[in-house]
């Protein structure tokens, strides 16, 4: 068992240490953000299971050679206090992360909630935009409120920037991350980003989760408006931020995104997409290997 454990430690450290760095140094994901996306998912994933399976392997160790072995003679076979603190250890782990989640879960439907209500009492609304929620504001912004009564935000400063292709380019942008739920895929990078705060993987994690969804919403958009209006126009809103709970099309990598649609990478042929799903596949797998191990290394 405890040679599964160090086994499992080893695997834990290439995903925390080596893997995200690798990467987000690679150009592979930016060519097709949902496959990176979901390699991204794997990881994160994985890595909490991982850990919370390292801990409860020490634990289980003096009762049995196996998972179930261990856990059919708990309190039969000698008592460890190395085995009591990784118990403690992997439900202090556990808890904090099911805390955090909740609490970003939680956090981020009150600012939501909050930013709707203030939208509905300040903005207006224009004819020509149908849906659209106005705010009198110099600054250029566009963004979406996500959620069952979900909001789409332009600033007046925008619309008046912005030529009539270039507010639908932001708008099917903005419609995009409604559509498809990409704030469901960045809570638990968030939850993540607050339980290990230190952590420069979660940190690496966090930021190349954030971008993919918006090149994402960048593809999605361009099937129906042109690339160099879309670019422009991302351009023209990039200085605004983001509200609490909200998704913008502007954000710190506009001009990155913005260079991404005007020359677009070419798309990942079947091999290396293969590759990518086998990858999250593998990875995803790693902790049920971990309970297969003590009977192998057993």
């Amino acid at each position: 068992m405890l040679l599964a454990a160090a086994l499992l430690t080893v695997a834990l450290l290439l995903l925390a240490l080596v893997v995200p760095g690798r990467l987000a140094a690679a150009d592979w994901p930016t060519r097709s953000p949902v496959l990176g996306l979901l390699l991204w998912q794997a990881l994160g994933l994985a890595g909490g299971l991982l850990a919370l399976e390292i801990a409860a392997t020490v634990a289980l160790a003096p009762y049995g050679s196996t998972h179930g072995e261990a856990i059919a003679g708990l309190g039969e076979g000698p008592e460890r206090w190395w085995s009591l603190l990784a118990g403690l250890i992997g439900l202090a782990v556990l808890l904090r992360l099911v805390q955090a989640l909740l609490t970003a879960t939680v956090r981020t439907l009150r600012d939501r909630r909050r930013h709707r209500a203030l939208v509905d009492l300040v903005a207006t609304r224009n004819p020509l935009l149908r849906g659209i929620d106005v705010l009198g504001h110099d600054l250029p912004v566009a963004y979406c409120l996500p959620g069952l009564r979900s909001r789409v935000v332009v600033s007046s400063g925008a619309l008046r920037r912005l030529s009539g292709e270039e507010v639908d380019a932001v708008l099917a942008h903005e419609q995009a991350h409604l559509d498809q739920r990409h704030d469901l895929v960045v809570l638990p990078f968030v939850a993540l980003d607050r339980t290990f705060p230190v952590l420069p993987a979660v940190r690496t994690a966090s930021g190349e989760v954030a971008l993919l969804i918006e090149m994402l919403a960048d593809d999605l958009a361009a099937r129906r408006h042109d690339r160099t209006v879309l670019a422009r126009a991302l351009y023209k809103v990039g200085r605004g931020a983001v509200p609490a709970g909200g998704l913008a099309a502007g954000g710190p990598e506009v001009l990155v995104r913005a260079s991404r649609l005007l020359d677009p990478p070419p798309a990942l042929t079947l091999g290396p997409a293969c590759l990518a799903v086998l990858a999250s596949a593998t990875v995803l797998a790693l902790p049920l290997v971990g309970i297969l191990l003590p009977v192998v290394t057993g």
